[in-house]
């Protein structure tokens, strides 16, 4: 069995492409039919492969402080324009 961390990148057709973290260079893609729960792009999840099936649980701290995070960024470079 193989555990990771993964941020939902974006959906491409009939995938999910996930980003392994932390360097976020390699890539996960992942069938929407094999996806049983709600993920959102931006969402960090944990994966867990048993080789047939995948299970998805997202990340809701570690989501919501990387949002916090992106979101102080963007606000900092808009009041550096200012």
């Amino acid at each position: 069995m193989n555990n990771n961390a993964y941020t939902l990148d974006r959906f491409e057709g009939d995938y999910a492409i996930f980003l392994k973290r932390p360097d976020e260079t390699d890539q996960l893609l992942i069938h929407r039919a094999k996806i049983d729960v709600p993920v959102n792009e931006g969402d960090i999840v944990q994966i867990l492969d048993d080789g047939e099936n995948y299970q998805i649980t997202v990340l809701q701290e570690q989501t919501e402080a990387q949002k916090e995070k992106v979101q102080n960024l963007l606000d900092r470079l808009k009041n550096q324009k200012n």
